[in-house]
């Protein structure tokens, strides 16, 4: 292994992504990079820490940047606008990426990623492949390519990841029939189905974003809105269109890339095999 490969865990960890790296680890060009970093700057958001390199929490929000560019189909402008004021969202997505178990203070789980607390197996070596994990998993819904929501799983996800860590290593120090099914329990609910709870944070608009009035308190006026009296219609039918991001996903993705770990699309890997003439 190269030395580059095998510094690329201490790079992240220790915030030290250089431009490059944040391309590599995003799988685009470096001209999106800077694009997202110019709009930052122009509405005074603050990213770099001394020396022109990037930490894990501006990692997060260009992975979220990212990916409202390529799959939700906003203009850099506004892929970074919504990112940088979305701070909510990316301090949500740093509770797991950066897993530490409850009373750990910072810097006492700094081997997070090189074999440390990963209670959801989110960076193991084998688990290569881009699946959503519902129990985990937020999203930022963007309708009619302007109003943005963040939709999350009603259930604590960081409760769930600390839950599994303490059965895991309290299984590992007394192997009871009662701890091992109460840890199988938690971990099946990993790939169940989830509720979920959706919050409309704001609008954004030729490269602004303004803000839900109050992100916390005001239901969002088109969660149920029915076009005639008495009629209710569901959130994904209250507008023309509607696109569903995996911000969790694109964050954890651009970490594994950036740890030197596979990340492979099971949809392309589908393809490939039928290209293959493989069932």
């Amino acid at each position: 292994m190269s030395a580059i490969a095998m510094d690329r865990p201490s790079r992240w960890l220790d915030g030290r992504m250089s431009g490059q790296d944040m391309a590599d680890a995003l799988g685009c060009d470096v001209e999106f990079i800077n694009g997202v970093m110019d709009s930052w700057s122009r509405c005074s958001l603050s990213t770099a820490p001394a020396g022109g390199t990037q930490g894990v929490q501006t990692c997060i929000r260009l992975a979220v940047a990212h990916a409202l560019y390529a799959t939700g189909g906003m203009t850099v402008q506004d892929a970074a606008a919504v990112s940088a004021s979305s701070w909510q969202v990316s301090a949500s997505l740093l509770k797991l990426l950066e897993f530490r178990p409850r009373g750990v203070r910072p810097g006492e789980n700094d081997l997070a990623g090189r074999g440390g607390a990963d209670p959801l197996m989110l960076f193991a070596p084998h688990a290569a492949e881009a699946i959503p994990v519902a129990a985990v998993d937020e999203y930022l819904d963007v309708a009619d390519g302007r109003r943005v929501y963040w939709r999350k799983p009603r259930r604590d996800a960081y409760a769930l990841a600390c839950d599994i860590q303490r059965l895991s290593d309290a299984s590992r120090r007394d192997d009871t029939p009662a701890l091992q099914e109460e840890y199988l329990e938690l971990l099946a609910r990993l790939r169940e189905p989830e509720d979920h709870v959706c919050e409309w944070i704001g609008t954004v608009a030729d490269g602004r974003f303004r803000p839900a009035p109050d992100r916390f308190a005001e239901r969002s006026p088109a969660m149920r809105q029915g076009l005639f009296d008495g009629e209710s219609r569901s959130f994904a039918e209250s507008y023309a269109t509607k696109v569903s991001v995996n911000v969790s996903l694109a964050a954890r993705s651009m970490k594994r890339r950036a740890l030197g770990l596979a990340v492979i699309d099971p949809l392309k890997r589908s393809a490939v095999r039928k290209g293959n003439g493989q069932a």
